[in-house]
């Protein structure tokens, strides 16, 4: 596997091997954990670099959800695998989110469940890079939907928009429509994850070949991390 030597990989333990209470609830709570450690002097470019994007019933990752995952996993920056599904939800999908997104509630019926995706998304990303366009946000949902489900998770993360506020200072706006705009990149389907993720994709290569061509080491990216 690539860049096996230079890394660890912890998969889900069974049995568990930690038991962490969990103060939410009023029994313990056995919980796994899922690592990726990344060396500082790891090359990142190296390494299968996946972009995501989630959809979301709102902004805040506590009492919101994700309803839609997307990820595509390049190599060199060509694409050599993708991940995409919506997800079934009970919190209701407000007008504004499907006027954001385009994804009614209807379309949410039957899909599965954030259970049966998250286990499937986490086996993934395995052995790769994250990046993401504002991953802060991304991130956060993420983590906290590990954590319902009794994961702790620890990746390698970075993200465009930070990326985008220290070498393109001539924007005013740093936002995925304006960057686009600025490389003349066009939208497959705006606020659906895989359109946003092609843009991203876009941006990241222009970025590392570019303005961040110095870039190379994961210390390299520490101002960019998340």
């Amino acid at each position: 596997m690539l860049g096996l030597e230079l890394s660890v990989f912890k998969s889900v333990f069974y049995p568990y091997q930690n038991v962490v209470e969990n103060k939410d609830v009023e029994e313990l709570t056995l919980r796994r954990s899922i690592q990726f450690r990344f060396s500082e002097q790891n090359r990142f470019r190296e390494y299968p670099l996946i972009v995501f994007d989630f959809e979301t019933t709102g902004l805040d990752f506590n009492n919101d959800q994700i309803i839609e995952f997307g990820a595509i996993k390049y190599v060199g920056f060509k694409p050599v695998d993708q991940f995409s599904t919506l997800v079934s939800t009970k919190i209701p999908i407000t007008d504004t989110i499907e006027r954001l997104t385009g994804i009614k509630a209807e379309m949410l019926v039957g899909k599965p469940s954030i259970k049966e995706i998250l286990p499937r998304f986490l086996n993934f990303i395995e052995g790769s890079v994250l990046v993401a366009h504002n991953a802060s946000f991304d991130m956060g949902f993420l983590r906290a939907e590990c954590l319902r489900q009794a994961i702790d998770i620890e990746w390698p993360v970075f993200c465009t928009l930070k990326m985008a506020r220290e070498y393109l200072t001539q924007l005013e706006r740093k936002s995925l429509d304006a960057l686009a705009q600025y490389y003349g990149f066009d939208f497959e389907a705006r606020h659906r994850s895989i359109g946003d993720i092609k843009v991203t994709a876009s941006v990241l290569e222009e970025l590392l070949s570019e303005e961040g061509k110095h870039l190379q080491t994961w210390f390299d990216l520490t101002p960019f991390r998340v």
